[in-house]
């Protein structure tokens, strides 16, 4: 029997998409979007501020240095955060599950985009509670963190079902026991295996 239901965050809850920041920070900076997109994957920066290793200020400062960006903090956020669309679908689903279910969040993501998202979506207050990769200094799919969230479903491992859009971490999570499904944006599929397990 399914005691909780563990949820990821970005492609899952929410689309995101990174090249419309990187169009307008190029805008700003004598770079490409091409150019900034590599600087976010090759300098390993995004991995420090995910996991909690620097704070919002200090990786703004890093990136407009880097970047030669002339753009206040304000400014900055605005274009580092407006890159998410609801999943109307699946947040549909969340506002069902909850009659029933404890709900968890699970999410690799840094300060700005959590509390961007926070103060935007109600979606996020029907959650139970949010593991969130730079509150617990640890990424997915690293043991630890799923181990917070098991302590946060309050529930055994085979109890949880986890839904997330990367395959090699449902596979880890599947490894320690958790019921999980790989959601790649066909919600009919994650609607049929809910009823299966007898959440809808």
């Amino acid at each position: 029997m399914v005691k909780a239901v563990l949820f990821d965050l970005g492609k899952v809850l929410f689309h995101f998409n990174f090249k419309p920041a990187f169009r307008r920070l190029a805008r700003v900076a004598a770079l490409t979007p091409e150019d900034i997109g590599d600087y976010f994957v090759d300098s390993g920066l995004e991995v420090l501020y995910d996991s909690g290793r620097i704070g919002s200020l200090d990786f703004y400062r890093r990136v407009k240095k880097t970047l030669g960006l002339s753009l206040n903090y304000p400014q900055f956020k605005k274009i580092w955060n407006e890159i998410f669309t609801p999943n109307l679908t699946v947040i549909r689903l969340v506002r069902r599950l909850k009659k029933k279910s404890r709900l968890v969040l699970i999410s690799n993501t840094n300060a700005m985009h959590f509390e961007y998202l926070r103060s935007r979506y109600a979606v996020l207050g029907d959650f139970d509670k949010c593991i969130l990769s730079y509150k617990e200094k640890v990424r997915k799919p690293d043991e630890r963190i799923y181990r917070s969230a098991i302590r946060a479903c309050k529930a055994r491992p085979h109890e949880i079902f986890y839904i997330d859009d990367r395959s090699d971490l449902t596979k880890a999570a599947g490894a320690m026991g958790f019921q999980t499904f790989t959601y790649r944006n066909h919600p009919r599929g994650l609607v049929q295996k809910m009823k299966k397990l007898g959440l809808l």
